[in-house]
């Protein structure tokens, strides 16, 4: 039974500040407790700098931490975990910067798995984020992406840990699924997912895995590197 959810996030600032203000009106509609905000980025930044970047969370029970170094997913998971250890709420909404998860409201379920979609601008393979509805500048609904896997867990108990970025403890059994709007098709995507594929791949060489012993996919970087320069070669 639900009586409480945290909502955790990582959020790259060198990439995916400018989704912040829409990802904050989206979630303020929902009934969630408590916010843990990770604000990643590679160079030192002050925090104070960017809390006026939540001002339409309606809700004042926010933690925020301060990631600087390199940003890679299996760190983020560990992290992840850390703040699920010693959480007191009863459930985790877990979810990233460019995730629009739909839930029916008010939350509740003690599972609620999610279906990622891509959303795509109109006339251009990726879009600079600006003020504007965001759905609106990212109009198209496909699977562009060509994840072999979009099924991830949204809400689940604080029981639960995570094995990989898709994974918890208790594996998906066929439940209900609802939309993720992936917003991921921003202009950063390239140089984002370049560096990715660098750091995930000389991971992957030096045998470092998520705690499930799952390695990082970087070919999926890759793809994506490929597909928005595909006169380049990584």
């Amino acid at each position: 039974m639900v009586k409480s959810i945290k909502l955790i996030v990582c959020i790259s600032l060198k990439y995916d500040a400018d989704l912040i203000p829409h990802f904050c009106r989206h979630y303020s509609k929902y009934n969630i407790d408590t916010y843990h905000i990770i604000l990643h980025n590679n160079e030192d930044f002050d925090l104070l700098d960017y809390h006026k970047y939540f001002v339409n969370i309606k809700n004042f029970k926010i933690t925020f931490n301060y990631w600087v170094g390199e940003f890679n997913c299996i760190d983020k998971i560990d992290k992840f975990n850390k703040i699920i250890d010693k959480t007191e709420e009863s459930h985790i909404l877990l979810t990233d910067v460019d995730e629009f998860q739909n839930h029916y409201i008010p939350l509740k379920g003690d599972y609620i798995w999610g279906d990622l979609i891509d959303r795509e601008p109109k006339d251009s393979k990726v879009k600079k984020v600006t003020s504007e509805d965001i759905s609106l500048q990212f109009p198209l609904k496909t699977k562009v992406s060509g994840w072999n896997n979009t099924i991830k867990p949204c809400i689940f108990p604080s029981s639960e840990r995570l094995l990989s970025s898709h994974y918890i403890t208790t594996p998906y059994n066929n439940q209900d699924l609802i939309n993720i709007d992936h917003y991921r098709w921003t202009e950063s995507r390239l140089a984002k997912s370049k560096e990715r594929y660098n750091i995930h791949s000389r991971l992957n060489k030096e045998n470092i895995t998520f705690p499930s012993g799952y390695s990082i996919d970087a070919k999926e970087s890759r793809r994506v590197y490929n597909r928005l320069e595909k006169k380049s070669v990584i």
